[in-house]
């Protein structure tokens, strides 16, 4: 064991002879989490002349904080921050993508796993293959005169990507810590068992080029609830660590008819790869040799990605653990819990607003099985319902939305409105208020009214107004029930209060509140 790997006998190791007055549990101090852990290896490793109470003060502050919140210290000026400790911000409606950084990737995969996954005689050469899509001489002649531009311009404009066969990268972003940061990378998955549509089956080659900045190369648990985020998990039937002349660290894993493999590279970016050959329909396992599967890997070219908006993370919410969304454990309890709280969402709601109706919910997620999952991805478990209640100056029932998610992977206030974070609420527009109701719950308040002008180009002759009611009420036991309401008269008939009122007087969701989240340990 090194020592940098155990806080706690670092600081056995500073001690001074007399130690200082008062008593503190310095296990229990550096035991609070292996994130807290990882973040503050540099400070423990920097203060080898400071003393014990010193160091302890600032591993309990830096873990305790603000009531869940770590904090992290600021790297000194003209230091870079910690690759690990960073993380991009949230892309824009275009994603994150480069066109060129992808086809590069998509390239040197196909001539790496290709040769592996034709020999399982699943697949053939023709779906290795960008097809594009190429214009006729009449296309390009009608073009070219339409658009006043040469033959040349027009066959380009014209082409287009028509098949860009198996195996081909996209850019991919995933939340680290429930989406207070966001890692990005490259993604590119081979499925088999598709339907004659090419729908449904399931992931067989999972390969993904990460950027630096959000993980760490120090193996476990792959779960988008850590950071950072680990690279590799070691829990497997055999697990190896090798270093390589030119730099590069190479990870292999095999868990039976699973095998895993990441590589490190020395400019900070890494990638990995897993191969699921399981028996999953009576069909037998499509098998690989670990061998060559990890010589595919390492067949992938190191990539200079552009890092321009990698940035520290200086502060992160510590959120309770979430629930995995491939874990499908808690539908038949689910279904059940999400029909009697509506039943009893509904009841409630007919003796304070008389005339309310709640319609039939649904579970969230749904598992499309067209849709994967990848493992380690994490969602909210929520009963989805609609419903419709009289409000007086109204001329029909007004329609609503309610809202009920379980305890796990969220925490209770008002997040940023751009960001996809840990909190149940945003406050994109207008008011945004916090308030105590009965039973020691919280009412999170989000209330927006804009009046816009008119605009005779868009076909909009006079002034009009929309609002909006988001009304998110936190049980001490771990629960929320939100509703959300939308209207068009500056008048409307019910006021925020008078909704809170209504939001909090609903009943408890039923579900089973033993169920624990299935984390990926």
């Amino acid at each position: 064991m090194n020592l940098q790997d155990d806080p706690g006998a670092v600081l056995r190791e500073l001690m001074p002879e007399q130690p200082p007055s008062g008593s503190f549990d310095l296990d229990r101090i550096v035991s609070d989490g292996y994130k807290a852990r990882r973040r503050h290896r540099a400070v423990l490793a920097s203060a080898a002349a400071t003393g014990v109470a010193a160091i302890a003060g600032v591993l309990a502050l830096s873990i305790a904080g603000l009531p869940g919140v770590l904090v992290d210290d600021p790297p000194a000026a003209g230091e870079d921050p910690d690759p690990a400790l960073s993380g991009y911000p949230m892309p824009g409606e275009e994603g994150f993508s480069d066109e060129e950084t992808a086809q590069a990737l998509t390239d040197a995969a196909r001539d790496a796993f290709a040769p592996l996954l034709l020999e399982t005689g699943l697949f053939q050469e023709s779906d290795f293959t960008t097809v594009m899509y190429e214009p006729t001489a009449q296309e390009i002649q009608e073009y070219a005169e339409e658009h006043g531009v040469s033959p040349e311009e027009a066959a380009q404009d014209l082409q287009y990507v028509a098949d860009r066969g198996e195996l081909a990268f996209s850019g991919h972003t995933s939340p680290g810590n429930y989406g207070q940061v966001q890692l990005y990378s490259y993604l590119a998955s081979v499925r088999i068992g598709l339907d004659e549509e090419g729908a449904g089956g399931r992931v067989l080659l999972d390969v993904e080029a990460l950027l630096p900045g959000g993980w760490t190369d120090e193996p476990g648990p792959t779960g988008e609830q850590y950071f950072p985020q680990h690279l590799i998990d070691d829990d497997a039937d055999e697990f190896e660590r090798t270093g390589l002349d030119d730099g590069r660290v190479l990870y292999t894993a095999a868990d039976g008819c699973e095998l895993h493999a990441a590589v490190v590279y020395p400019n900070g970016s890494g990638l990995r790869a897993s191969w699921d050959g399981c028996d999953v329909d009576g069909d037998g396992e499509v098998a690989v040799d670990a061998g060559r599967f990890a010589d595919a890997v390492l067949a992938m070219p190191e990539t200079d990605f552009d890092t321009a908006d990698l940035h520290g993370v200086g502060e992160v919410v510590d959120v309770p653990p979430g629930w995995l969304a491939s874990d499908d454990s808690w539908r038949p309890w689910a279904e059940d819990g999400a029909l009697a709280t509506a039943v009893d969402a509904g009841t409630v709601l007919a003796d304070r607003v008389p005339g309310a109706v709640v319609f039939e919910p649904w579970v969230m997620p749904e598992l499309d099985p067209a849709d994967p999952v990848r493992d380690g991805e994490v969602a909210l478990r929520q009963y989805v319902m609609n419903g419709e209640m009289p409000v007086e100056g109204e001329s029909s029932p007004v329609p609503f939305e309610l809202v009920y998610t379980l305890p796990g992977g969220w925490v209770p206030g008002f997040g940023d409105a751009d960001a996809d974070g840990p909190y149940l609420s945003d406050c994109r527009r207008g008011d945004c208020t916090e308030t105590e109701v009965g039973g020691g719950g919280t009412a999170y308040v989000a209330e927006t009214r804009v009046e816009h002008d008119a605009n005779p180009e868009m076909g909009i002759d006079e002034p009009w107004f929309e609002g909006e009611y988001e009304i998110t009420v936190v049980d001490p036991d771990g629960w929320a029930v939100m509703m959300r309401i939308s209207f068009q008269d500056p008048d409307f008939g019910l006021t925020a209060e008078e909704l809170t009122a209504i939001v909090a007087a609903l009943p408890a969701p039923v579900y089973d509140a033993d169920a624990e989240p299935v984390l990926a340990e």
